[in-house]
């Protein structure tokens, strides 16, 4: 059976790194809203909420780090001794199950954290795209003797 366990150093760094950037856009995002920009502030929180789905799922990465076989066999008891490997992803965080005749299933990492994580990233870029077409909107039509259509 070949394994390929999270390494628990990079979990923790990306653990880190992700829970500081939801802190720094939930941070940036509050005041931006309170300041009138919505668009802005809306997708700084909404990058927050992808970040914590993010650490979500990489804290799960690592609470299961050491017990990988556990965790697939709690996933699915009744193909667990066709189990012939693992494959760990970090960005989405994911624990596939590999199996013997071929195919897999998810492990340790719930299910709904991707697409929270991709729904949020849309509407992040979507929202920061807004944004910055209001900014340049709001310059364009500040300068003098510039008219806007």
């Amino acid at each position: 059976m070949t394994t390929s366990y999270p390494a628990a150093l990079p979990l923790l760094i990306c653990v880190v790194v992700a829970a500081v950037a939801a802190v720094g856009l939930v941070g940036y995002g509050l005041p931006a809203i309170g300041r009138g920009a919505v668009a802005g502030g809306g997708a700084a929180l909404a990058g927050a909420l992808a970040a914590v789905a993010c650490v979500w799922g990489l804290v799960s990465l690592f609470l299961d780090e050491s017990g990988t076989a556990q965790a697939c066999q709690e996933a699915n008891p009744a193909l667990y001794g066709q189990v012939s490997g693992y494959r760990v992803s970090y960005l989405p965080p994911a624990l596939d199950c590999r199996l013997s005749p071929g195919g897999s299933y998810p492990a340790a990492v719930p299910g709904f954290l991707t697409p929270v994580m991709t729904v949020c990233a849309v509407i992040a870029v979507t929202l920061a795209l807004i944004a910055v077409a209001e900014r340049r909107h709001t310059t364009a039509s500040e300068r003098p003797g510039k008219r806007t259509p």
